[in-house]
């Protein structure tokens, strides 16, 4: 594995473990992190995350992480589970990174 690639792996591992602490500790989903299965979807079957949650959810990331949802990127496959999510996450902060690296 390339660095490019263990660097993008060890981020989204981040995100994931981020993303647990503001569900189980910032929703009121009646969660623990470690009940949080990485892989669960987040609707229905899974997390059971209402449609209010998810909003909440946005909000919060949008915050914790400096990052904003387009309208065009609040799309539910990108709520299927935490590691899609994180990826995402991940991917937004790599970009905005790159964006802040080539205006130096």
């Amino acid at each position: 594995m390339d660095k490019t690639a263990t660097d993008k792996t060890a981020m989204d591992k981040t995100a994931v473990e981020q993303l647990k602490v503001i569900i189980a500790d910032e929703l009121d989903v009646n969660l623990t992190k470690e009940e949080i299965d990485d892989n669960a979807p987040l609707f229905e079957g899974g997390l059971g995350l209402d449609s209010i949650v998810i909003v909440e959810l946005i909000s919060l990331i949008e915050e914790k992480f400096g990052i904003e949802f387009a309208d065009t990127e609040l799309s539910p496959e990108y709520f299927s589970n935490l590691h899609v999510l994180a990826e995402f996450v991940s991917e937004k902060l790599a970009s905005r990174a790159k964006v802040a690296e080539s205006v130096r």
